[in-house]
């Protein structure tokens, strides 16, 4: 039988009061069980023993394996998103692609970004609910910032909409060469010719911007 709301709810307080040092060891393990053994083979006893803990004491951070793998997707969103704001923002629209290579390059370098790349695919797989919720993640804490950038230095809708593009192109164009490099591939970076690639991307984008009319 499930708890209840009430012991869920619970549970959470108890889980977001533990120490964040010792909550990210456990978001972190999880992660790498999920995308190296997949969802069944990533079970909440083989997680313990990881941990050197007990089973019973995971309930004190998640009261099931589905609280936890909608932790990991929360905690993974949240360090991507860590990680461009604290790359130095661009000055100038034509500084946007690159600013947007260096997130994708940077975020990709880590060793998270391949595990949880491999952790969606394989968790989006197991049900429909999983990908919402990935899904949901994403657009209301990932992809605020492609606005946010364009809306920053487009002068009205139709620039603001170009530069939406724009981000679009190098990340996904980037994000496609990098994800089958080091989440498919297991390759430990990417090659130089992934890297050339991506400074061929922000170089059109670049030259594309300086246009006088793209619109």
């Amino acid at each position: 039988m499930g708890k209840s709301p009430k012991s869920r709810a619970a549970l959470k307080k108890r889980a977001e009061a533990e120490p964040p040092a010792r909550r990210e060891e456990v978001l972190e393990t999880a992660l790498t069980l999920v995308s190296e053994h997949g969802v069944a083979g990533a079970s909440l006893r083989k997680l313990a023993a990881e941990l050197g803990i007990s089973q019973p004491s995971l309930y004190h951070y998640f009261p099931s394996k589905d609280a936890l793998v909608s932790a990991v997707v929360e905690y993974c969103a949240d360090k991507m998103l860590a990680a461009s704001l604290d790359l130095p923002p661009p000055q100038r629209k034509e500084d946007i692609p690159r600013f947007a290579m260096r997130a994708v390059v940077d975020l990709w370098s880590t060793e998270r970004h391949p595990r949880f790349v491999r952790f969606m695919f394989v968790v989006a797989l197991e049900s429909k609910e999983n990908r919402a919720f990935i899904q949901r993640v994403f657009e209301e804490r990932l992809y605020p910032g492609f606005t946010l950038l364009a809306n920053a230095f487009g002068r009205d809708e139709a620039e603001r909409r170009e530069l939406r593009h724009v981000v679009w192109m190098v990340v996904y164009s980037l994000g496609l060469s990098f994800l089958e490099q080091r989440a498919l591939f297991g390759k430990p970076s990417a090659s130089q010719d992934v890297l050339d690639h991506a400074e061929w991307v922000v170089g059109a984008a670049e030259r594309l911007l300086r246009l006088p009319e793209t619109r």
